[in-house]
């Protein structure tokens, strides 16, 4: 059986140093490509571009869709203007990755997005976010944590029925954690399928469709934390 396609959203930077000093690129990290393959999938980086007839055709060889992690979203799309909490944004990618969205829809594709993956992913269906945790007066969690990438930051507690219960097989998982936006409407045709102890969104799913997110970094820990693996298989089954 071919190995299903699974394309994988980019991150930009400038490079701030070295020879090649202020280039722009588009980039995944490592952690991501690792994780499909051991899963099973083919990975297949989308690079941000903005000619919408360029990203369908490059969507219409893919069987899936990862929305990576990265910086913030810009408040202005989900209606609001940002604060002096927010970071860094990149307009284009804002941009591309809420049409890809739109269009892995349409095509009934499935979709796992992955910490910035989960906030798009709630703009793009009309939701809103915290432009910073802070903002939740109930968020008392170290949510940024200080220690390595691949280790545990947090629980989050699973919510009995949903997808994400049937593949970790628990009501509680320890996660890392970077981030400091969060989802604070959840759109109507989701579920929360998971919370930190003290309330912030960790997973949701859609109600009908092969969609879920998920706040933490699981491509990072799957190597120190093999547990983790087990969302990219069940994502790379959904594409096959």
């Amino acid at each position: 059986m071919k190995k299903p396609y699974i394309g994988i959203t980019c991150d930009y930077l400038i490079s701030e140093s070295g020879v090649y000093v202020g280039q722009e690129r588009f980039f995944v990290a490592k952690d991501y490509i690792d994780s499909v393959l051991e899963a099973g999938g083919v990975p297949v980086l989308i690079p941000i571009i903005n000619k919408e007839s360029d990203i369908l055709q490059i969507i219409d060889q893919l069987d899936g869709i990862i929305l990576s992690g990265g910086h913030d979203v810009n408040p202005i799309y989900y209606g609001e203007e940002p604060s002096k909490f927010v970071g860094f944004t990149y307009t284009p990618r804002d941009l591309y990755e809420l049409f890809i969205v739109k269009a892995a829809i349409e095509k009934d594709m499935p979709i796992l997005g992955i910490s910035r993956g989960q906030q798009i992913m709630v703009v793009a269906f009309g939701g809103k976010l915290y432009q910073d945790i802070s903002q939740r007066e109930e968020a008392y969690l170290n949510h940024m944590q200080r220690a390595n990438i691949n280790d545990i930051g947090h629980y989050i507690n699973i919510k009995p029925g949903t997808r994400l219960h049937k593949i970790f097989d628990t009501d509680r998982l320890l996660v890392n954690s970077f981030h400091h936006q969060a989802a604070k409407e959840v759109p109507n045709n989701f579920v929360i399928a998971a919370e930190s102890s003290d309330g912030v969104v960790e997973a949701i799913e859609h109600k009908t469709k092969p969609i879920m997110a998920v706040q933490w970094h699981p491509e990072m820990m799957t190597k120190k934390h093999p547990v983790m693996l087990r969302l990219f298989e069940e994502f790379v089954n959904w594409c096959k």
